[in-house]
């Protein structure tokens, strides 16, 4: 099994990819401070680049990636797919997002399942807010869900700390 790592660094952040077998297994997202840029693929320099205009505050035009979703259960990929298709900038409940995946009473379900999503940043996460619109939950800290959501153009009053 071959596996290797890349690192994409833009600004103030670090989005690190794992491959397993030429599919992304997965990633993990982090402020950039003392990490090093070290790509090895095409694809990761796609990525590279896609970071770099997200920081700028533009559409990423994220590349498509072969993704890995062994291990998630059906309703852990249905919950990633319809969150994939929240736009930049908008917000949405774990409960609305619940109800999206056909189980609109499994909210901490949903839960569960953003606080282990294998891509964050490429399948949004850090658009999922408590169902007041509270910033709550995300594995990286709040100050990044916030520094996420701006870039991605949020309004500044859905931002607040709660």
């Amino acid at each position: 099994m071959s596996a290797t790592t890349e690192t994409c660094l833009a600004g103030p952040l670090a989005l690190t990819l794992h491959w397993r077998n030429g599919a992304v297994e997965n990633m993990s997202l982090s402020w950039s401070q003392g990490k090093s840029l070290s790509l090895v693929t095409e694809t990761g320099e796609a990525v590279q680049a896609a970071l770099e205009r997200y920081v700028a505050g533009e559409e990423p035009d994220w590349p498509d990636l072969p993704w890995n979703f062994g291990g998630l259960s059906d309703f852990a990929r249905k919950v990633l797919s319809e969150l994939a298709r929240v736009p930049r900038g908008q917000m949405v409940s774990y409960g609305w997002l619940a109800a999206k995946a056909g189980r609109p009473k499994a909210a901490r379900a949903v839960g569960r399942i953003m606080a282990s999503n294998p891509f964050p940043l490429l399948i949004p996460c850090h658009r999922v807010v408590g169902a007041s619109g509270a910033m709550v939950g995300f594995g990286p800290g709040l100050e990044m869900k916030r520094y996420l959501l701006t870039r991605e153009g949020a309004p500044a009053k859905a931002l607040r700390k709660d």
